[in-house]
C-alpha cells in the first residue's frame, strides 16, 4: 500500500510538471500496480539467487547506510542546534551597513535574507567544530607518529599497516593513501619541505580520524531502529537489488550475436539511409502579391537567377558551400523541395514571414549507410529490444509460478481518489 501511494505521488508530481495547465491528468491504477508486481516479482527472484549476498550489493547499501546515518546525525547535533535571531540579523546589518551610510529600512529588507545565510553559515561551522571538539575528548585515539611522517602524498603502493587507531577502529596507509589524493595540491612547490610534509600529513590523517569518530558515533544512534529511516533503507536495497537483477541476469542474455545485428541490418536498412542534400537558389519577396506575379513569370519561361537578381530581397548565396542538408530546412521548405526535380521551380513557399520561391539545382545523397558505421547504434537498438524481451519473458514466468493477490476493494478506493 505504501509503495503504491509512493509511486502514484511520484506520478502525481511528474504529470504536474508536464502539463501546462497544471493538471495531474488520469492515472491508470491498474498499471501502476501491475508495474508494482513486476518489480516486487524481480526482487524475491534476485533474493532467490542470493544477489542480496552479493559483494557489491553489500557494499553499495553499507556505504548509503553509512552516508544517511551521517545525514541524520548532523542534522541533530548541528543544524538542529543552530538559530539566526531577527534581532542578531537586524545587529549586523546596523553594524556593518552603518559604516557604509546604507542602513535605511528599505535597504535592510534587500538584505536581511542574505544576512541570515550568511550568519547560519558560520554559526554552522562553529557548531561542527564543537562537536568535532567533543568526540575528540571522549575518544581514544593513537597515532603512530612516525610512521605517519614517513608517509608520502603521492605513494601508491599500500602494505594495510596501521597508522592510528580511534577507539577500536584501525586507519591504515591505504585508508591515507586515498585520502591523500584530495590534498596533494597543499604540497605544491613544498615537495621537499619536511616540515610542510609532516603538516600535510597530518592534516590528511586529522580528516580520517574526523570521519571515522562521525560515523561511530552515526552507528551508535542505530537509526535503523526508527522505521523511517528504515525503511529509506529498505527501499534503497530494492532498488539496487532490481538494478544488479538486470545487470547481471538480463543484461548478459541481452548481448546481441553478430548474425542478429547483420539480419536486424538487412531487414531496416531504410533506417540507416544518409542525409540527402541539397543545392538550390531561392527569391525571397516581401509580399504575396509580389511573389505571384514572379511566379507567373516564371511559368511563362523567364529566367529564374535573372529574375532573382531584380525582384528579391535577399542576394542569392554564392560560394563553395552551396550543399545544404535537407534536415536543416524548415518543414515548409522541405515539403516545398522534396518532389521537385533537378531545375524544377517551386510554388510559392511562406517561410519566417516571407515568400519564398526556391528553384532545385541539385539532390545528392540518400543512399544507405554501411553496417559498419552503423554497427553500434544497431547493437543499442537491438540490445534494448532484446532486454525488454528477455524481462518480460522472466516477469511471465514468475508470474505464472506465484499467487498474486489483489485487494480489489483497496483498489476501488483510491481509484475514486485520484
Amino acid at each position: 500500500m505504501d509503495e503504491l501511494e509512493e509511486k502514484l505521488s511520484a506520478i502525481h508530481r511528474i504529470k504536474q510538471m508536464t502539463n501546462l495547465e497544471g493538471r495531474a491528468g488520469s492515472i491508470d491504477i491498474d498499471k501502476v500496480i501491475e508495474e508494482l508486481i513486476n518489480e516486487r516479482l524481480i526482487i524475491q527472484e534476485a533474493c532467490m539467487v542470493e544477489l542480496d549476498e552479493d559483494p557489491f550489493f553489500k557494499a553499495k547499501v553499507n556505504n548509503y547506510t553509512t552516508n544517511r546515518s551521517v545525514i541524520r546525525l548532523r542534522q541533530e547535533e548541528v543544524q538542529n542546534k543552530i538559530n539566526v535571531t531577527e534581532d542578531e540579523v537586524y545587529g549586523y546589518f546596523k553594524k556593518y551597513y552603518e559604516e557604509e551610510k546604507h542602513a535605511s529600512d528599505e535597504m535592510y529588507e534587500k538584505v536581511k535574507n542574505s544576512i541570515k545565510k550568511k550568519l547560519l553559515k558560520e554559526k554552522e561551522k562553529k557548531r561542527s567544530n564543537d562537536y568535532i571538539a567533543e568526540l575528540k575528548n571522549k575518544a581514544t585515539v593513537w597515532i603512530d607518529t612516525e610512521f605517519l611522517y614517513s608517509r608520502s602524498l603521492n605513494q601508491k603502493k599500500c602494505d594495510n599497516n596501521i597508522i592510528a587507531r580511534v577507539n577500536d577502529a584501525s586507519i591504515d596507509d591505504c585508508d591515507f593513501i586515498k585520502e591523500a589524493r584530495r590534498h596533494l595540491s597543499k604540497l605544491r612547490g613544498n615537495v621537499l619541505n619536511k616540515e610542510k610534509i609532516k603538516k600535510v600529513n597530518s592534516e590528511v590523517l586529522d580528516s580520517l580520524i574526523i570521519y571515522e569518530l562521525v560515523e561511530q558515533e552515526a552507528f551508535k544512534r542505530n537509526y535503523l531502529n526508527d522505521p523511517l529511516f528504515k525503511n529509506n533503507i529498505e527501499e534503497y536495497k530494492d532498488k539496487q537489488l532490481l538494478n544488479l537483477f538486470k545487470q547481471k541476469i538480463i543484461l548478459p542474455r541481452s548481448i546481441p550475436l553478430e548474425v542478429e545485428l547483420v539480419e536486424y541490418y538487412e531487414t531496416h536498412k531504410d533506417d540507416f539511409r544518409k542525409d540527402y542534400e541539397v543545392w538550390f537558389s531561392e527569391m525571397v519577396l516581401q509580399t504575396l502579391e509580389s511573389a505571384e506575379v514572379v511566379l507567373k513569370e516564371l511559368r511563362e519561361g523567364a529566367d529564374f537567377e535573372f529574375l532573382a537578381s531584380k525582384k528579391s530581397v535577399l542576394a542569392m548565396r554564392t560560394g563553395v558551400n552551396v550543399w545544404i542538408p535537407l534536415r536543416r530546412l524548415s518543414s515548409d521548405i522541405r515539403m516545398a523541395i522534396t518532389d521537385l526535380e533537378i531545375g524544377g521551380v517551386s510554388d510559392i513557399v511562406e517561410d519566417s514571414r516571407k515568400y519564398k520561391i526556391i528553384k532545385l539545382k541539385g539532390k545528392r545523397g540518400g543512399e544507405h549507410k554501411k553496417f559498419s558505421s552503423v554497427k553500434d547504434r544497431i547493437k543499442q537498438i537491438f540490445g534494448k529490444k532484446k532486454f525488454d524481451n528477455w524481462i518480460k519473458e522472466y516477469i511471465d514466468k514468475l508470474r505464472n509460478v506465484s499467487q498474486i493477490n489483489i485487494n480489489k476493494k483497496v483498489v476501488n478506493g483510491i481509484k475514486g481518489t485520484v
